[in-house]
């Protein structure tokens, strides 16, 4: 579904634990970096707030001068020396 301006993209995701399958909280951090269409960063590395065990969210309000095209999303869960990344994206038309 695509965005228009100004709207807020409502960016979520989930960390299990890769053998249980459980949700659980990365050790140390749990990150949100969101990249336009030009490759410009708009968020870069935000911390994002904890909704409850192993689920996360940030709302984003597209600029008005936003570029129209597909948005990267980029997640990072940190857990001492393991890092994983996670890439989703979105539209905006104008």
């Amino acid at each position: 579904m695509p965005f228009q301006r100004p709207e807020t993209i409502v960016c979520k995701v989930e960390v299990r634990n890769a053998e249980t399958g459980t949700l659980a909280d990365p050790a140390t951090s749990m990150k949100l970096t969101i990249t336009d269409p030009s490759g410009t960063k708009k968020v870069d590395n935000q911390s994002m707030p904890k909704d409850s065990v192993g689920k996360y969210h940030l709302d984003y309000t597209l600029p008005s001068d936003a570029k129209v095209g597909k948005w990267i999303v980029e997640y990072v869960a940190t857990d001492g020396t393991r890092v994983t990344l996670e890439r989703d994206d979105f539209l905006v038309e104008a």
